[in-house]
């Protein structure tokens, strides 16, 4: 990490106020954290518990009033979320270059272990990949970190966060700990949040100081609010955690290194200590409990899932005395990419489509692997299948199509990278009616190039029964603004910006990306979008 030749900050240029303010859901407190024992009692460099924003309260706390210098200008195309990079934020990545560099390089160095993992969640639940920088700044990516305040495990969740989302809590077991449990929750209350709130500033300060403080500040710049304690804080910190981690050698870090955290399951079926089990598969014991951290007391109890390394299942069964398990419909593996790689090659290697791979990785340049780039390579079904596991497999109905006098049938052509989970949201119909009128037995069974027919609600006063199928272009469903003249007879529509909308949120919604928008447009990295503009997509510059 580098010396700390940067002048300091202080906690007022930070934004932090020292009111007091009554608790709230995202600051709650309580005693219903493992105790100090066992929460010590993990793996070499995780041993403190105490992890994340934390650990720089002591470095808000020193420093003196002074002007940070301005640190390298980031390359604003590569996020997904809106960054900010006003002067709290240039602020922050000062932080964690000087006297925090040590902390910070300990979260760069955990970042690999658990990033795959969660952006998979993230963009499975059609949010942006890089809220996983929420987790890095609230934990420092030790799942078992907590906070003075209550919060637990990679998102710092307290007690009343975990009970909302459907989190166990229990003598044993506290799902906060668990990575992809706690991953799912979060996800989850980041879409309440963004339903709620609108804005991805407030949404994460939302997630750390709750909801309520938020709403009673009555703004839509977060900036420009007074919130308890730390809030603004850390929403520069995710910020500055981003925009560092995205480039860390330019900042004077080491590049990103480690591999993912990787498991298969057991199921247990009586009470049993971690180390009877690693005694008994000839592992070490560290390993079952950094790969179980929702284990309070490191015991198992029947009816639990264990998490072993992958491929020794069957080492476990055979001390165990149980049947040999089957796959795991669920397993994941993860691949990093190695010079001469390809997606196509890469999906050959295990026997998946380049379209699972391109979804469960969130990529948007598929012909630009990075080499040492590691993906998530899901070996069983479609990457979808787990957050639509009750219509996946599923055999299509045997339908009428909608009356023709108010619904249209239109002809979608399948693009690289689509989901049928996708292209459901984009025109407003059920992933089970694209099944049953396409005759698809899994939502993974669509191929780039062929065709899927859509019925659509008809425009108000159009009259049916023309008997031609109309060709949808990907990026013209429903509710958006077409445009008049050259750009509906090219297949680009007119789109006006609404409150609230970023750049990530309409190339998403139609299908192209963030770079081809700001192409037609004529807009620069740092042009800023405002409600009212009208933004040419032409799904062809994609």
């Amino acid at each position: 990490a580098p010396a700390n030749t940067n002048t300091p900050a202080t906690k007022g240029d930070l934004g932090i106020t020292t009111d007091s303010e009554e608790e709230n859901e995202g600051l709650a407190s309580g005693s219903a954290v493992p105790d100090a024992a066992s929460v010590a009692d993990t793996y070499l460099e995780e041993q403190s518990g105490i992890g994340g924003f934390s650990q720089l309260a002591s470095y808000l706390e020193e420093f003196d009033r002074v002007e940070a210098p301005d640190p390298p200008w980031p390359d604003f195309g590569r996020f997904d979320v809106p960054i900010s990079y006003n002067d709290r934020v240039k602020k922050a990545i000062h932080v964690l270059r000087g006297d925090a560099s040590g902390v910070f390089a300990g979260w760069l160095g955990r970042t690999n272990r658990y990033r795959a993992m969660i952006q998979s969640i993230l963009s499975r639940s059609g949010l942006p990949g890089d809220l996983v920088y929420v987790a890095m700044v609230e934990s420092g990516f030790d799942p078992r970190a907590r906070s003075p305040e209550g919060g637990a495990g990679l998102w710092q969740l307290t007690p009343s966060v975990a009970e909302r989302y459907g989190l166990t809590r229990n003598d044993e077991i506290d799902e906060r700990y668990d990575p992809e449990k706690s991953t799912r929750a979060a996800a989850a209350r980041f879409k309440d949040l963004y339903l709620e709130l609108g804005n991805w500033d407030l949404v994460m300060a939302a997630h750390h100081a709750g909801s309520e403080p938020v709403q009673r500040a009555g703004s839509l710049s977060l900036w420009n609010m007074r919130l308890p304690g730390r809030s603004i804080p850390f929403v520069a910190f995710v910020m500055a955690s981003a925009i560092i981690s995205k480039s860390p050698e330019v900042y004077g870090f080491e590049p990103l290194g480690g591999l993912p955290v990787i498991h298969e399951s057991v199921p247990v079926q009586r009470a049993m200590v971690l180390e009877e089990v690693a005694e008994g598969m000839e592992i070490q014991v560290g390993k079952l409990r950094e790969l179980n951290p929702e284990l309070r007391r490191w015991k198992a109890v029947p009816g639990f899932d264990l998490n072993v390394p992958l491929g020794t299942r069957r080492a476990y069964a055979a001390w165990a005395g149980i049947e040999p398990p089957g796959p795991d419909p669920s397993e994941m593996t993860f691949y990093r990419v190695r010079r001469g790689d390809t997606l196509g090659r890469i999906s050959r290697r295990f026997g998946v489509r380049t379209g699972e791979i391109i979804a469960e990785n969130n990529i948007r340049r598929p012909n630009r692997l990075r080499i040492g780039q590691v993906l998530a390579i899901p070996l069983f079904g479609s990457s979808i299948r787990s957050s639509n596991q009750s219509i996946a497999n599923r055999r299509p109905r045997d339908v009428p199509p909608p009356d023709p006098a108010t619904h249209q049938a239109i002809s979608y052509r399948i693009r690289r990278g689509d989901t049928l989970e996708r292209i459901s949201k984009r025109y407003g119909v059920s992933m089970a009616n694209l099944q049953d009128w396409n005759k698809l037995n899994n939502p993974g069974d669509i191929i780039a190039g062929r065709s899927l027919t859509i019925y659509v609600p008809r425009p108000s006063g159009a009259a049916g029964g023309s008997g031609s199928t109309p060709t949808a272009t990907p990026g013209t469903g429903e509710g958006s603004n077409r445009g008049e003249g050259g750009a509906a007879a090219s297949g680009a529509i007119i789109y006006t910006v609404k409150p609230g909308d970023t750049l990530w949120d309409i190339a998403r919604a139609h299908n192209v990306t963030v770079s081809a928008l700001r192409r037609t447009n004529g807009l620069g990295r740092r042009t800023a979008i405002h409600p009212g503009d009208r933004l040419r997509i032409d799904p062809s510059d994609s």
